[in-house]
C-alpha cells in the first residue's frame, strides 16, 4: 500500500476552492447517468439502449408539464418518488414555469436540476402528425459513423509461428488483424422513421478475405416507423421485444440493483429498433404494434436468424442433428470460432395483448421457439434441469395496478416445461421525502426462457427465489439516503455451487448536493454469495462462504466554465472460508476540460491501484468515443490512465480519439491466451469520426 500514498497525496491536493461554473457537455453527462445506472449484468447492448434514448431526448426533450408516469420513467434517472411528487405537483398547482421550479419540489436536488435539465422542456414542440415521405425524409437527420481500435503491443495470437505448429493446433493464432473496426450509420426523423446499419469486424478477424469474403464480420440493420393510423409500430430488420417485467421477453434493456434503489419496475418499450453490437440478444424479421382502441393494443413479431453454436452431431449428409451449447461471444477469429458461426437455425413468433387502464394495465404475453437442431448440453451435476430440445413456448401474464400512493406490478409465466416463474413488487410513498420498495420473485430450477430477463440475481431466470427491499429518504436540504436488501437462495445447484445455497446483498449510499455543480456520495456494499470448497470430489463438494465488501467516496465539482474535476476513493474486501482477507484499493483523478470557445474538449484520467487478488478487483466507468463503452477490472498492483480527446467542426464532424494504458510492474505478462502480451504494459488506441448532415 506504500505504492499508493504519494500519489493519493498529490490527487486530493488537486481539489481547490469551489466555484460557480457552467454545465459540461451533454455528452460527458449522458456518460456520468449511465455509471450512475451501471450494475454488474448490464451488457453493451444496455449501455448503447440508454445512449440512444438519452441522444434521442436531447433532440426531442420530454414536456415535464405533460409527461405521465411512464414517460418520466423513461429519462431513466428519475425516481418513483420524484415522479409522484412531480405529479402531485402540477395537480396541485399547475405547470411549472421555470425549470428551476423542480427545486421546489420534495426530492428534487441541485445535481439532479443539472441532470434533467438538457432532456426536458415546458412547452410542446410544434410536430407533424401525418408522414408525408417526400418533403419529412429531407428534413431527416443522417449520421455516420467510423470507429478504428487496435492494442499497440503484440499480442500472442497475432505472432508469427512456423507452418507445422499451425498444422498441428490451427487455433493457434488468429487469422485475421489485430485492428478493430466499426461502422454505423443512422437516419432520424424526429419521433416518426428510425433506420440505420451497423457493421463490426472484432479484432482477429478476416476482413473481406478468409471468411469474410463481404467485409465485415458482423452485420445489422433495421427500419422502424411509428404512429402511422393505429400502427404504434412497425418494426423490419433487426429488433428487439421487451413485455411485462421480463419473465417471457426482455430482450432489451433491464435494470437490476443499481443505486437508483427503487427503480425495480421495468417500464417495456414493446417492439424497437436494435442498433447494437451484441451478436446474439436480438430478432431479425418483422413486428408490428397496433392500437385496437384508446387503451388496448396487439403486438405480433416474428423473427428468423442463424446464431452460433457447437456441434455435436451431423448425419451422413452433413446436415446438424445435434449441438451441445450456444455460443454468445460473437467472436470469430479462429477455425473453431468460425466454425461454429451462425450453423443453428433459430426460428422465434410471439405476441402481446395489453390493456392500460388509468389505474391499472394488464397484458399477456406469448414466445415460441424453434431450433433446427437438438440443443442438448452435456449433464453435469448442476445443469440437470436446463433447457433440452428444439421447441419451447413461454407464456405469461402481467400487471399494474396504482392506488393512491401506491403502485404494485407482477407477473407469472409458464414454460413448455411446466416450470413457473412469479415476480412481485410494490413502491410506496410514504411521505413527500420517503418511499419504499419490495419486490418478491420465485423462478422453478426448470423454468426456461432464453429471451427472458427478471429482476434477478442469478446469471438467468431460473432456480431463484428472492425478496428486496429498498429505500429512499430527502433529508436535509441537499442530503439522499437510498439503500437495499436483498436476500436470495437457490434451490438447486449452479454453476459454481454444487449444492442448494442462498446469500444477501445489501447497499447504503448517502448523497450530498452542495450547489448545481458539487455534489458527492458515499456508498456501501456488501454481497455474501456461498462458492464451492477448493477441494473435495467434483460431484460432492462442500461450500464455502464467501463475500465482497466495497466502499466508495466519489466527488464531482466543475470549477470554472472550462473545467471539471471528479475524484474516487474506493476499498474493497474479499472474504472466504480457508483463505485470508483479500484487500484492495482505488484511487483516481478525472479531468475534463473544455478550452474557451474552441471546439475542442479533453478528458483525462489517471488512477492507482493494488488488490491482493482478481477477487478484490475494481470495475471503474470509463469516458470512451460515442456508442463505445469501456468498464475495464483494475486488479493486481499497478496504474492506469487514458485520455480522450472530441473535436466539433459545427454541426458536420466530429473525430475522437482515446488513448489507453495499464501498467502492473510486478507482472512479467498480461493478459492470458491469444491475448496475452509478453511486459508489464497494455496500451490501446482509438479513433472515431462521425458525420452530420
Amino acid at each position: 500500500m506504500r505504492y499508493l500514498i504519494k500519489p493519493a497525496i498529490a490527487i486530493f491536493l488537486l481539489i481547490p476552492k469551489i466555484m460557480p461554473a457552467q454545465n459540461s457537455q451533454h455528452h460527458q453527462l449522458i456518460e456520468e447517468l449511465i455509471e450512475e445506472l451501471l450494475v454488474s449484468d448490464m451488457s453493451e447492448n444496455d449501455m448503447n439502449k440508454i445512449y440512444d434514448d438519452l441522444m434521442f431526448y436531447l433532440e426531442n426533450p420530454v414536456n415535464i408539464n405533460t409527461a405521465d408516469a411512464d414517460e418520466l420513467a423513461g429519462l431513466y434517472f428519475l425516481d418513483e418518488l420524484q415522479i409522484h411528487n412531480l405529479i402531485n405537483y402540477r395537480h396541485n398547482y399547475g405547470k411549472l414555469m421555470s425549470i428551476y421550479e423542480l427545486l421546489y419540489i420534495r426530492g428534487f436536488l441541485p445535481d439532479d436540476l443539472r441532470k434533467i435539465t438538457p432532456f426536458v422542456t415546458l412547452f410542446d414542440p410544434s410536430r407533424a402528425h401525418v408522414i408525408s415521405p417526400f418533403p419529412d425524409l429531407r428534413h431527416g437527420r443522417h449520421q455516420l459513423f467510423l470507429r478504428f481500435q487496435q492494442v499497440l503491443q503484440q499480442q500472442k495470437g497475432f505472432s508469427p509461428v512456423s507452418d507445422s505448429v499451425l498444422v498441428r493446433n490451427p487455433n493457434s493464432r488468429y487469422l485475421g488483424s489485430p485492428l478493430k473496426i466499426y461502422n454505423r450509420y443512422q437516419f432520424d426523423l424526429g419521433r416518426r422513421i428510425q433506420a440505420g446499419y451497423v457493421a463490426e469486424k472484432d479484432q482477429g478477424e478476416e476482413f473481406f478475405r478468409g471468411s469474410n469474403p463481404y467485409g465485415f464480420d458482423y452485420y445489422s440493420a433495421h427500419l422502424q416507423i411509428n404512429d402511422v393510423g393505429r400502427f404504434r409500430t412497425i418494426a423490419l430488420g433487426d429488433y428487439q421485444t421487451a413485455f411485462g417485467q421480463g419473465l417471457v421477453l426482455s430482450s432489451g434493456l433491464s435494470f437490476g440493483k443499481s443505486a437508483n434503489v427503487l427503480n425495480i419496475r421495468k417500464n417495456p418499450q414493446g417492439i424497437r429498433k436494435y442498433s447494437s453490437t451484441d451478436e446474439n440478444m436480438f430478432f431479425r424479421g418483422a413486428g408490428i404494434t397496433y392500437r385496437f382502441t384508446g387503451n388496448s393494443e396487439g403486438s405480433l413479431f416474428i423473427s428468423r436468424k442463424k446464431i452460433d453454436a457447437s456441434i455435436s452431431q451431423t448425419c451422413s449428409e452433413g446436415k446438424i442433428l445435434e449441438v451441445s451449447s450456444l455460443r454468445n461471444t460473437g467472436l470469430h477469429a479462429t477455425p473453431s470460432q468460425i466454425a461454429g458461426k451462425n450453423v443453428l437455425g433459430e426460428t422465434v413468433l410471439g405476441g402481446n395483448i395489453t390493456y392500460n387502464h388509468e389505474l391499472f394495465k394488464m397484458g399477456a404475453t406469448l414466445a415460441s421457439t424453434k431450433y433446427d437442431a437438438l440443443l442438448n448440453p452435456p449433464e453435469r451435476v448442476y445443469n440437470q434441469f436446463e433447457f433440452r430440445g428444439a421447441n419451447n413456448v413461454t407464456i405469461g401474464a402481467d400487471y399494474q395496478f396504482s392506488l393512491g400512493t401506491v403502485r404494485t406490478f407482477g407477473e407469472m409465466a409458464m414454460s413448455k416445461s411446466g416450470g413457473k416463474a412469479l415476480l412481485a413488487g410494490a413502491t410506496a410513498r410514504l411521505s413527500p421525502g420517503m418511499s419504499i420498495s419490495a419486490l418478491y420473485r420465485n423462478y422453478s430450477r426448470d423454468y426456461h426462457a432464453y429471451f427472458s430477463d427478471g429482476f434477478r440475481e442469478n446469471t438467468r431466470t431460473e432456480n431463484e427465489r428472492g425478496f428486496y427491499l429498498s429505500s429512499l429518504l430527502h433529508l436535509a436540504s441537499g442530503w439522499r439516503l437510498s439503500a437495499y436488501y436483498d436476500f436470495f437462495s437457490f434451490p438447486w445447484m449452479r454453476y459454481g455451487a454444487y449444492a442448494p445455497s442462498s446469500g444477501s446483498e445489501y447497499f447504503v449510499r448517502l448523497d450530498f448536493s452542495y450547489s448545481r455543480n458539487t455534489n458527492m456520495y458515499l456508498s456501501f456494499r456488501q454481497k455474501n454469495k456461498p462458492e464451492n470448497s477448493p477441494a473435495g470430489d467434483s460431484h460432492v463438494r462442500g461450500l464455502y462462504d464467501s463475500g465482497i465488501s466495497r466502499i466508495r467516496y466519489h466527488i464531482n465539482y466543475i470549477v470554472a466554465s472550462s473545467l471539471e474535476l471528479r475524484n474516487r476513493l474506493e476499498f474493497s474486501l474479499y472474504n472466504s472460508e480457508g483463505i485470508p482477507s483479500e484487500n484492495g484499493i482505488l484511487l483516481y483523478q478525472d479531468i475534463l476540460y473544455k478550452p474557451g470557445k474552441m471546439p475542442l474538449s479533453v478528458i483525462f484520467r489517471y488512477a492507482v491501484f493494488e488488490t491482493d487478488s482478481y477477487n478484490a478487483r475494481f470495475y471503474a466507468y470509463e469516458n470512451d468515443v460515442l456508442y463505445a463503452f469501456s468498464i475495464p477490472a483494475y486488479y493486481d498492483r499497478g496504474y492506469r490512465t487514458y485520455i480522450l480527446a472530441r473535436y466539433s467542426a459545427g454541426d458536420l464532424l466530429d473525430i475522437w480519439v482515446r488513448f489507453a494504458l495499464t501498467r502492473l510492474p510486478d507482472r512479467e505478462v498480461i493478459g492470458s491466451g491469444l491475448n496475452e502480451i509478453a511486459g508489464n504494459t497494455r496500451s490501446e488506441l482509438k479513433a472515431q469520426i462521425r458525420l452530420r448532415f
